[in-house]
């Protein structure tokens, strides 16, 4: 049944998408975050739904009146340099059915984000987006915080199969990344009703988000902490009440998630790790640095073997995969890739910042202000915990960038028009009328 009902919901789309291109973006994200297909048991958990949506809405989009500019603002040409050092690291290494299939995942991924970004010339398509994208991810963090409460934290909380978020710890730094739209959309309220539900799914995320038992989003939770504490204003004050919940949390969580936290430290003066696995981290670190001074792309996608280990690990016989974003561009794609990866985020937060200071006192755009701001912590959170995840491809901190950029131009604008209607006013006083 469940698929008869999906498979009338992705077909009955496509004449929307082809009218509206705009909601084919809708949908892409609802199906590329969410996964509905992974929810069936029949013909359609294999049907390529993405694929479907995502051909429906580039062909309407070039049919359309939809703009087709991009606007090249720092983020993006930092973006775009970003995608042509991958596309050559793959270009010069070779090619096996993994790599490639890996490569194309990443191609498509990356071209449908500038596809997105082109529509996002409102704050109504903005926020509209946003909203598909926080509940399509917060489905399963809200049943995760609901499951973490329900079994007192004895278990772990997964992300859905096949998805960039499958595992543990990478659910929990996407739910910790979603959590502040959640709260920006609360904060826009004028219904308490809604208010007080979009906090309380903030909430449930941060719940599983503990209940993932993952410790590098148990230390993106404390930077996103102290950054609050930094920047902490009045429009943020929903936000720091909801993380003055979290001692409770942590006191809630059973004995065992305790234990496994205490794990981050390393026991130094005893001579010995307290934790395997952040030896072999740490060798996988080492091994894709020594592979960035390899090669000018370093190994390319398919970098992350055991061969390569031999070569270049400390350790050869401890082969895992680099858990680290930073370290995944660096030994996949070199240090030109490495640069482009930092500046994007870099010039991401400098724009945001800009948007936050030039609308401050400008009553129509202080939503832009206050949206770039809630997007620096999900920026803090993917930043400090995609320090041990290998995230580097996933979509998500992508779409938060080319919104911050989308945020910036529509501000860009409204301000152009607001001088102009002062010069007219002032011009008009000038004159006596």
């Amino acid at each position: 049944m469940r698929d008869i009902i999906l498979f009338i919901i992705i077909i009955g789309s496509i004449p929307l998408i082809l009218r509206r291109p705009f909601f084919g973006v809708l949908m892409w994200c609802w199906v590329s975050y969410m996964l509905p297909q992974r929810h069936t048991w029949g013909f359609m958990f294999e049907f390529p739904v993405a694929m479907l949506v995502g051909v429906s809405t580039i062909f309407a989009f070039f049919l359309s009146n939809e703009p087709k500019k991009i606007p090249l603002e720092k983020p993006i040409v930092w973006l775009f340099l970003f995608y042509i050092m991958v596309f050559l690291s793959w270009l010069l290494h070779d090619k096996t059915p993994f790599v490639n299939e890996l490569a194309l995942k990443v191609f498509k991924v990356q071209f449908f984000t500038l596809i997105i970004l082109t529509m996002l010339t409102s704050r109504k398509r903005i926020e509209l987006a946003l909203l598909v994208v926080a509940l399509s991810i917060g489905f399963y963090g809200i049943k995760g915080g609901v499951f973490t409460i329900v079994t007192g934290g004895e278990f772990r909380v997964y992300g859905p199969s096949a998805s960039f978020f499958e595992e543990n710890n990478a659910m929990a730094v996407t739910n910790l990344m979603v959590a502040p739209v959640f709260v920006y959309f609360s904060a826009i309220q004028s219904d308490k009703r809604l208010k007080y539900i979009f906090l309380l799914c903030a909430l449930l995320i941060v719940v599983a988000v503990f209940g993932s038992q993952s410790r590098g989003a148990f230390l993106a939770v404390i930077a996103c902490t102290m950054f609050l504490l930094a920047k902490t204003n009045k429009k943020l004050i929903a936000f720091v009440i909801l993380l003055a919940l979290l001692p409770a949390v942590y006191t809630f969580m059973p004995a065992h998630w305790h234990q496994r936290m205490g794990t981050i430290i390393v026991d130094e003066e005893a001579g010995e790790v307290r934790d395997g696995s952040s030896a072999s981290r740490l060798n996988a670190w080492r091994a894709g640095i020594n592979m960035s001074f390899s090669h000018p792309f370093s190994q390319g996608f398919n970098a992350e073997t055991p061969s390569n280990f031999i070569i270049y690990a400390p350790n050869p016989n401890d082969f895992v995969a680099f858990h680290s974003n930073y370290i995944q561009v660096l030994g996949k794609h070199g240090w030109m890739a490495f640069i482009s990866y930092l500046m994007v985020f870099f010039c991401a937060w400098r724009l945001s910042n800009k948007v936050i200071k030039i609308t401050k006192n400008i009553e129509s755009l202080k939503w832009a202000g206050l949206l770039c701001r809630y997007l620096q912590v999900s920026l803090v959170a993917y930043l400090v915990g995609g320090a041990f995840l290998s995230l580097a491809y996933f979509d998500l901190p992508y779409h938060f960038v080319i919104t911050i950029t989308s945020v910036y131009v529509i501000v860009q604008k409204e301000l152009a028009k607001i001088n102009v209607i002062e010069e007219e006013r002032n011009l008009a006083c000038r004159h006596g009328v």
